[in-house]
């Protein structure tokens, strides 16, 4: 299932924003609004996709993304942004190379063990991390495959969590919430928690 992912993203980097984000109905707007509380750091976004969360991250960026269509697109919106092509969980970067680590809408596309390992390496790389996720909208956590369908017809199976504010919290090890819900929820957490 990891292959159709990674397969998924790269056919759907065209449309993505426009099928994701713009369809919203003004939770960027919220999304940007709290991101844009926090302090400027040397920040490492992990899946940053077309980039289009990462424009409303304040300091120095490194967009890093399994994608190379995604990351096209990334680097158009972000020219100042270095740009890694590799795939979580696992981060090639030593101890302590960045001031955060951030992960919009990655988090829930990983099964379990890859969401600790996640946790693991963002902690050993950055000072603090922050996980933006959807919120379940039925109010219970979820997890399993999800069939998608692009714009051109063709179907992917990808592996998709919907969490409470609390399930997240409990997975990332405590934190501070930055926003929960409606859509949305953003952790904070410092590595040293």
């Amino acid at each position: 299932m990891r292959e159709a992912t990674f397969e998924y993203y790269d056919r759907r980097a065209a449309e993505y924003d426009e099928t994701s984000w713009e369809q919203s109905n003004g939770a960027d707007e919220s999304v940007r609004l709290v991101l844009s509380t926090l302090p400027p750091a040397s920040t490492l976004d992990i899946g940053c996709g077309t980039g289009y969360v990462s424009r409303w991250l304040p300091g120095s960026l490194t967009l890093m993304d399994a994608s190379s269509s995604m990351l096209s697109i990334a680097k158009r919106r972000r020219p100042d942004a270095t740009i890694v092509r590799a795939s979580a969980p696992s981060l090639p970067f030593p101890d302590r190379t960045f001031g955060r680590a951030f992960a919009a809408n990655l988090y829930g596309h990983l099964p379990l063990h890859q969401r600790v390992l996640l946790v693991g390496e963002m902690r050993r790389v950055a000072a603090e991390l922050v996980v933006l996720e959807q919120v379940a909208g039925s109010g219970s956590f979820s997890e399993g495959p999800e069939r998608r369908q692009l714009l051109d017809g063709s179907e992917f199976v990808i592996h998709k969590c919907y969490f409470t504010v609390e399930r997240l919290l409990e997975e990332l090890g405590g934190g501070e919430i930055l926003m929960a819900g409606p859509e949305f929820a953003i952790i904070r957490r410092l590595s040293t928690e």
